[in-house]
């Protein structure tokens, strides 16, 4: 089933499953390829927790994210496997205090202003400082709302998908077709 909305008299169907249809299927996969990682996913996050995010960074999470981290809230800090790539799930706790430490680097650790953006919002990361991170300002171009890589050694931050959306719909079809890369 997919995702279909109105558009004008027409009915559009959008490219991805509604994001509750992904996480359900995350869901199953993981307790049945991964039960020792599913068992060290954290429990979900409260409207009110998402509320207090938002507000304390002065930003609006998009609707996908908010369900995510509704249904868990990343996996366990002490838990060091990762869910893509090399790249851990982080609580929404652990985005906060990551986000907080690098804005405030902003203008006095970062000389050049386009190394963080406080539009960005990381929620997996690989333990050495490296991020894929939601970009919801895109104040370098693209569109709010994209997916990008920050690699603190590197100067470039690559668009990897158009949004949480797409990236959960690839997570998910890549579990599904076995082309999940862990390392």
């Amino acid at each position: 089933m997919t995702n279909r909305l109105l558009k004008g008299n027409r009915r559009y169907q959008h490219p991805f499953p509604l994001s509750g249809e992904l996480i359900s299927k995350l869901d199953q996969w993981l307790k049945i390829h991964r039960p020792d990682y599913h068992a060290s996913l954290q429990s979900g996050v409260s409207e009110a927790d998402l509320a207090a995010f938002e507000s304390q960074f002065s930003l609006k999470l998009p609707i996908t994210f908010r369900q995510l981290y509704q249904w868990k809230s990343g996996q366990d800090p002490g838990a060091f496997e990762a869910l893509q790539f090399n790249r851990m799930w982080m609580t929404l706790a652990d985005i906060a205090e990551v986000k907080d430490m690098m804005d405030g680097m902003i203008g006095y650790d970062f000389e050049d202003p386009r190394y963080w953006r406080r539009g960005w919002v990381p929620f997996l990361g690989n333990g050495g400082g490296s991020y894929l991170c939601l970009d919801l300002a895109a104040e370098d171009g693209g569109q709010p709302g994209q997916v990008l890589e920050f690699w603190k050694a590197d100067e470039d931050r690559p668009v990897i998908w158009a949004d949480i959306q797409a990236w959960l719909a690839d997570l998910v079809r890549s579990m599904g077709d076995g082309a999940l890369e862990i390392y």
